[in-house]
Parts: structure tokens; C-alpha cells; sequence
């Protein structure tokens, strides 16, 4: 869910309600004293007070994303700030001879400055668990004149050898590629899984460079989606109240969703230490859930989900976290581009100022196998929008921007201690402001931003309460705003009120945000599971009408 069921501490604050309203005029993010520092969190519309980043933004402590991931550190003999040179691209000879990618490779370099003149990532991979090359940091260029990306390397799993880079030239200049001598080495077919026939557009080729502007063609299939959550990133399947049902797929076709949002824990049924090694009887029913998936004809992002010592420890994660992202994209290389991976569902906390390399390395290790597919990759802060400025992405076409859109969050989860005792006020509605004034629990009156909130939430009108539209058009605001200026395509992948308010305020926040965001461009998947927020029983075959209606009119 957004923040995890068991992150029970994790509460977002906001600005006073004029910040939300003049970032949405002026289509920017405002700086505030807590972006790039640990004291409270930055804040999804901006500044900080002393208590946490206020209203609907992140959570305390947790600090604003830091520079967006420059991180030459590491890197190979070609990796700098400011990209490769020509000879080796980010990483070079250097490559991550010492493991998967922050072990002594090359991590370096901003993602997608790499050196235009090759890219080669040197000689590395993510030996026996996927094919991934060293180093990130050069990865994004991709470029004609250079040889294959090194990414290929032989693996011990797929047996691919740099079926994803040979260029006319051939070869890395000093790289070590695979593929020295140039062209597609014959990927062979992994034998762990994916029965369903290569795409095209996913599988062949090499990585197809940025173009600003143009979405990416599998894009088109995320436009109107549902979560299936606190199923398969719980603990265990079931152990949240909820599982992935065969009839769920048709059920949910049917009724006019194109394609489902699955988060899954792959780190808790892996090996914590080398070579990572995911559970076959897990990989399993990833592949029968997706086989159920796309025989209902719908696209399926691979969400994963609940890898919270992500965030609490980044550094020594990270080997994991890409060495599991080699497995899965092998694993799934072969299936059609109406599946997509996301790299991992909102990275916060010390995540936050190292997020671009980060994910410029699972990125990599992706492309490994999968050129072309689609990875979505989420934004800072627990994927706020207000934290898109701050994502730095590798020169690869095929990137979808990710953010989770909940707003105005004292309505939407009030009612739902795990997230805080500050969201306890109960009968909220959409929008503001009440007939009568409400009073808010003790916990919300003592922390200032919330009090703030509700202050504003008993006594401005309609067209600015903190609880209606305006609330909803400054948060989109960040999404166009960073459309406009970076030219990606972005993506709301998880939103929606939760079964503590009014349904008929549920039907008019949902119709709204769906509204926005479509008149943006902007795909989504709401968010449901049957806990907090359930919208159908396939079983039962029945629906949440008004909310669905308001969907899918």
C-alpha cells in the first residue's frame, strides 16, 4: 500500500494551504529548509516547520531527495560527473569486477549523462544471477558509435551473450563487452521461466535512446488500472486478509480496467546473501498469476513492493536489490511488453539522496535481458510528486515516472491508526468545509501542521479548502510541470480514498483525481485491497459500483 502496512510511524506533513495553491500556479516545487536535510522531512508542496514538512507531504525526519544522484564515486575509468569518455563510457574498464554494481564497480556518474560516444559499462555483471554488467554510470547514453553496452555479459542463468548490444562496430573499445565481436551473440531462451513469446518491443534490439516528448510505446497500455493490494507483498500470501484469485483477472477486464498493478515481496523469499537466489516456489506463482493476468488480456506491472531495508539501508541493499532485479527480468525476459517492471514501490527515507544511482543500476541490470521493456521508476519521498524535480534517469526511452497520488490525506485515510494518530478525525469530507465545524482529535491539534489544516479545512470556502480541488490541481500541477519541462511520461500509481469517509466524498474525490489526471495525460491504477479500501470480490462478482463508476463512467 502507500506506505506499508507496518509502517505504522510514517506520517506526512504539508504546507499551510496558500504554498499548495501558489505551487500550483506557478507550476514548481518551493523550496523548503528540509529539502536535502534530515530535519522533517521534505515536503510534498514544499517548506518545513519545526515539527515535519506539513500538511499532505512526507513523512518526518526522512529527509528532502538530495542531489539528484551524481554519484561518481565508484565508478570506472571512464565515470565522472559528467559522463563517460569515449574510450569506455561510465564504468570502462573499471566495471563491477568486484560484484553486482556498488561493490567496487562502477556505479559512477549520472545516469543518462554517460559518455555519448559508447557507454561500454566494462567487463562485470551480476555473475550467476542474471547477466548485469558493471556500473551505472554511463548506462543511460547508449549510443550509435559505441559497441556493445556490456551488458550482456554471459551469464549463468539465460546464457545471453550481449544479445543486447552488438553495434556495427562491435565490441567495446575497453570495456570487456561480451559481445566483442560485435551483433547479437544468440540469447539463449532461460529455462526458469516466461513461456509466453518474445516481444519485439521488449526483448530485441538495444535500448532505445530518449526522446522528449515521445511516451513509450508500451505506455499505452497502463492507462486505466487497479492495485491487487495486501496480497503478494505481505509476508506471506494471505496473511494481510487477501489473495490473487484466478477470477479476479476476467472480473476485472471486464469491467473496463486495461491492466493491474501487483506488488510483490521478492526480498522475502530470497537468500540474503549472494547469489540472491529468489524461491522457485515464489517465482512460481508469479508465473501463474501473470499467466492468469494475460489470458484475461490484461497488462500487468511487476511491482516490488515492501523491500523496506531498502530504505533504512541503501548501501548494503543495493547488491541485493539488483541481483534480485537481474533474476526477475531473466526470469521474465520472454514475455510480451504488456508487462512492465517497477523498480521499487516509493524509495524514501536514506533512500532519498541516492535514488537516481540506485535505480540506474537496477535499470541496467534489467536491460541485461530486457532492452526494451518497460520499468517504471517511482519518485522520491514515498513517490511525491513534489518530489519529481529530484530524479535524475538514464537515456532510455522506455522509463515511465511513477508517483502515488493521495491528497488531501487527511480525508483519505482518516480513520487508520497505522498510518498515525494525527489521521484519527473522523468525518471529513470532500470537499470542505463542513456545515458545522469539526474539532480534531488531541493528536492532530497538537501538531501544528494538522492543526493548521483542519483550522483551514473548517473555515475557507470550497474553491481553496485544503479538502477539495485546489488540493487536487497543485498536486497535478507537479505532474505537468515536470511533463513540460523533462518531456518523460508519468504515471499515478497508486491514489484513492479509503473506506473511512462518506462514499459520496469518495465518489467526488475519485472523480475528480481521475478527471486531472486523464486531462494530463497521465495513466493511473487505484489503489484496492481488503482491508482498507476494497473495491470488488470476483468471487462474489460484485463491484464497489459508485466508486468503479466513477472509474470507469
Amino acid at each position: 500500500m502507500l506506505w506499508g502496512m507496518s509502517r505504522q510511524s510514517a506520517v506526512r506533513r504539508d504546507l499551510p494551504f496558500c504554498a499548495l495553491l501558489a505551487a500550483a500556479w506557478l507550476g514548481c516545487s518551493p523550496a523548503g529548509p528540509s529539502d536535502g536535510g534530515s530535519g522533517g522531512g521534505s515536503a510534498a508542496l514544499g517548506g518545513a516547520t519545526p515539527g515535519g514538512t506539513v500538511g499532505s507531504g512526507g513523512r518526518p525526519g526522512s529527509g528532502g531527495s538530495a542531489e539528484a544522484g551524481k554519484t561518481s564515486a565508484g565508478g570506472g575509468s571512464g565515470s565522472s560527473a559528467s559522463g563517460g569518455r569515449a574510450a569506455g563510457g561510465a564504468g570502462g574498464s573499471g566495471g563491477a569486477t568486484g560484484g553486482v554494481f556498488g561493490s567496487g564497480g562502477a556505479t559512477g556518474g549520472n545516469p543518462g549523462s554517460g559518455g555519448s560516444s559508447g557507454g561500454v559499462v566494462g567487463s562485470g555483471g551480476v555473475t550467476g544471477s542474471g547477466g548485469a554488467a558493471g556500473g551505472s554510470g554511463g548506462w543511460g547514453s547508449s549510443s550509435r558509435s559505441g559497441g556493445a553496452q556490456g551488458l550482456g555479459g554471459i551469464t549463468e542463468r539465460g546464457g545471453s551473450t550481449a544479445s543486447t548490444g552488438g553495434s556495427a562496430s562491435g565490441g567495446s573499445a575497453t570495456g570487456g563487452s561480451a559481445g566483442a565481436t560485435g551483433g547479437s551473440g544468440g540469447s539463449t531462451r532461460d529455462a526458469s521461466g516466461g513461456d509466453a513469446p518474445a516481444s519485439p518491443d521488449a526483448t530485441s534490439g538495444g535500448p532505445e535512446p530518449f526522446t522528449f516528448g515521445k511516451p513509450p510505446a508500451a505506455a499505452a497500455h497502463f492507462k486505466k488500472g487497479i492495485n491487487l493490494g495486501n496480497r503478494l507483498e505481505a509476508p506471506n500470501e494471505g496473511d494481510w486478509g487477501g489473495k490473487v484469485l484466478a477470477s479476479d483477472f476476467p472480473f476485472i477486464a471486464k469491467r473496463g480496467f486495461d491492466h493491474v498493478r501487483i506488488p510483490m515481496r521478492f526480498s522475502g523469499h530470497a537468500q540474503s546473501g549472494a547469489p540472491y537466489t529468489i524461491d522457485a516456489a515464489f517465482f512460481s506463482r508469479i508465473d501463474a498469476v501473470l499467466d492468469q493476468a494475460l489470458a484475461a488480456n490484461l497488462a500487468v506491472i511487476v511491482d516490488m513492493h515492501a523491500y523496506d531495508e531498502m530504505a533504512s539501508n541503501p548501501s548494503g541493499q543495493r547488491e541485493r536489490f539488483v541481483g534480485l532485479w537481474s533474476q526477475i527480468a531473466s526470469r521474465y525476459k520472454d514475455r510480451p511488453d504488456t508487462v512492465a517492471f517497477e523498480l521499487l514501490n516509493e524509495p524514501n527515507t536514506e533512500l532519498d539522496s541516492v535514488w537516481n544511482g540506485v535505480a540506474a543500476a537496477a535499470v541496467a541490470a534489467v536491460r541485461a535481458s530486457n532492452p526494451r521493456r518497460l520499468v517504471v521508476v517511482d519518485t522520491v519521498f514515498w513517490a511525491d510528486p513534489s518530489k519529481l524535480s529530484s530524479l535524475t534517469l538514464p537515456d532510455d526511452a522506455n522509463l515511465l515516472v511513477a508517483v502515488h497520488l493521495y491528497e488531501p490525506k487527511l480525508f483519505s485515510f482518516q480513520g487508520k491508526s497505522w498510518i498515525g494518530e494525527e489521521y484519527m478525525t473522523t468525518g471529513v469530507i470532500y470537499p470542505g468545509p463542513p456545515a458545522t465545524p469539526i474539532t480534531p482529535v488531541a493528536a492532530a491539534s497538537a501538531a501544528a501542521w494538522a492543526k493548521q489544516w483542519f483550522d483551514d479545512y473548517n473555515t475557507l470556502p470550497a474553491a481553496t479548502n485544503p479538502s477539495g480541488p485546489a488540493t487536487i490541481t497543485a498536486q497535478v500541477g507537479y505532474l505537468k510541470s515536470y511533463i513540460q519541462s523533462q518531456g518523460r511520461t508519468v504515471y499515478n500509481g497508486e491514489w484513492g480514498p479509503q473506506d473511512g469517509g462518506a462514499m459520496d466524498s469518495r465518489v467526488r474525490l475519485v472523480t475528480e483525481v481521475r478527471k486531472q489526471c486523464e486531462q494530463a495525460g497521465v495513466g493511473w491504477a487505484i489503489w484496492e485491497d481488503r482491508t482498507n479500501m476494497q473495491l470488488f470480490d470476483s468471487a462474489a462478482g460484485t463491484w464497489v459500483g459508485t466508486i468503479v463508476d466513477a472509474l470507469l463512467p
